[in-house]
């Protein structure tokens, strides 16, 4: 968007808080320009596809970590904070991978050779490739929402953001979610395959850590996203587990939801692969181990979530069942579904 089109929205208060780093330290531009020049190249991708009109995006001037999609006056705006921008450049920067590796390489050792041959794969960059992950299912998750908020052919504006809202709660906002999250994930595995075409990975345990780190890049944006970070700190409250509250599924139905997503169209493509759905399980929330870690060296956060889903896991799997049936009977999805021919099972 340039500046022209950027004044226009705000004039008309179609974007509030738009966030302007041209005249910021030259380091600082190039992080905030990586970020627009991506969400910008795969929204004309997405907009192009979908036949979609006045599709803008924007970073919003606020240090809280969060992404948001919003339909208002028939435009579609797909945004992200400054708090993410910062926060996801941190997270995965290249030190904290080479952090993280060396204690994964402590671990299996099958799979800590092929982390290393991952690592050193010519032009390869393993904090970028995490970095695009999140970046990937980031947008994908918020324009799945536009598709979503056009596909309900009813006249009014509508706003979802990543973060978690105590006052409210909706079955279909959580259906919207189970929803987006699903075809997010999918976004995700195609960016991976893509990757692994492109630098030529035959080597299977190679693409099982490929997998393995994309997901962990997934899972580690959305608990930035649930815990509401800021630049300034990283403090972590710990939600106790719920169903029908709150604005957002809880963080462990969404893991599920996206685990089995992921693995269901892994196994479909991939049919050789040998691979099961604990695997996914095992290595994301240890690539989260590691990273918070990282952080907070004091605190055990897998052990809480571990658990969370030993006390709740039928309650987990019930849930997301019941989303299920939920979506697949919400029209806005089903038109989605119907349009693109996608397989929701």
């Amino acid at each position: 968007m340039n500046r022209e089109e950027l004044d226009k929205l705000v004039k008309y208060q179609i974007i509030t808080d738009a966030f302007d780093y041209q005249e910021l330290d030259p380091d600082i531009v190039e992080k905030y320009k990586y970020f627009e020049d991506k969400f910008n190249e795969l929204l004309a991708e997405k907009a192009n596809q979908f036949k979609l009109k006045d599709c803008h995006f924007v970073i919003k001037n606020h240090s809280y970590c969060n992404a948001f999609a919003r339909t208002v006056k028939g435009y579609n705006i797909i945004g992200i904070t400054t708090g993410y921008t910062i926060q996801m450049h941190n997270i995965f920067d290249q030190k904290n991978i080479i952090h993280i590796l060396l204690i994964a390489l402590m671990g299996d050792q099958q799979l800590s050779h092929a982390y290393a041959d991952l690592y050193n794969l010519e032009n390869f960059e393993l904090n970028k490739f995490m970095l695009n992950c999140s970046i990937q299912f980031t947008f994908s998750h918020e324009f799945r929402h536009i598709l979503q908020f056009n596909s309900s052919k009813i006249s009014v504006d509508y706003y979802r953001n990543e973060n978690l809202d105590h006052s409210t709660f909706e079955m279909k906002k959580h259906a919207w979610e189970f929803d987006a999250d699903r075809m997010a994930s999918f976004e995700v595995m195609k960016y991976i395959f893509k990757m692994k075409r492109k630098y030529q990975v035959n080597d299977d345990n190679i693409f099982k850590c490929m997998l393995y780190t994309g997901l962990g890049s997934i899972f580690i944006t959305k608990v930035f996203f649930y815990f509401r970070f800021e630049t300034s700190k990283l403090d972590l409250n710990k939600i106790d587990f719920y169903t029908k509250k709150y604005s957002h599924p809880h963080p462990i139905v969404r893991m599920f939801n996206i685990i089995d997503y992921f693995y269901d169209n892994i196994t479909d493509f991939f049919p050789k692969l040998e691979v099961t759905k604990q695997d996914f399980l095992n290595n994301a929330l240890g690539i989260i181990k590691l990273y918070f870690f990282y952080y907070q060296p004091n605190r055990n956060i897998i052990a809480e979530i571990l658990n969370d889903i030993d006390n709740h896991l039928n309650e987990i799997n019930d849930y997301n069942e019941e989303l299920f049936e939920f979506a697949i009977n919400d029209t806005a999805i089903v038109n989605l579904l119907n349009a693109s021919g996608t397989n929701f099972h």
